[in-house]
């Protein structure tokens, strides 16, 4: 589904809500009609994101899984753990951890949006483990 919004690098900023709230609608019509799983439900720099810095931190994804559209991890309790360990988990729960920091950088973008550093954080490390968690149940 594509989205209107100047991009990083022409005036970035937030979406406005008639268009969340479109797209809300839309994704609901498409998840009654495909059984898509919540996990599945990403952008552009989830699956590339050593191409790709959209939606980013700017798209409300929790209000998105609010809606009933996609995965939040909620309020996780930060975890302690290295950048080896994020990255496993990052793998494991889908991303293409070639460029560690990119990788990291891009769950960021999706549930850290306040940290955006590529760095495995005890924030980052406490939503990645509260999905996978969340996933395994």
């Amino acid at each position: 589904i594509e989205l209107v919004n100047p991009g990083h690098e022409f005036g970035y900023r937030a979406f406005p809500e008639p268009q969340m709230a479109a797209l809300i609608d839309l994704a609901i019509g498409i998840l009654d009609r495909h059984p898509i799983a919540p996990r599945n439900v990403v952008g552009h720099s989830d699956v590339a994101p050593t191409r790709k810095t959209d939606p980013g931190e700017l798209f409300d994804w929790a209000g998105l899984t609010q809606a009933g559209v996609g995965l939040w991890p909620g309020d996780a309790n930060p975890v302690e753990a290295d950048e080896a360990q994020v990255l496993e988990w990052l793998n494991t729960y889908g991303y293409d951890t070639t460029d560690g920091a990119q990788a990291i950088t891009a769950f960021q973008r999706h549930f850290c949006p306040q940290t955006l550093d590529g760095r495995a954080d005890a924030l980052t490390a406490g939503r990645l483990r509260a999905l996978l968690d969340r996933c395994e149940t």
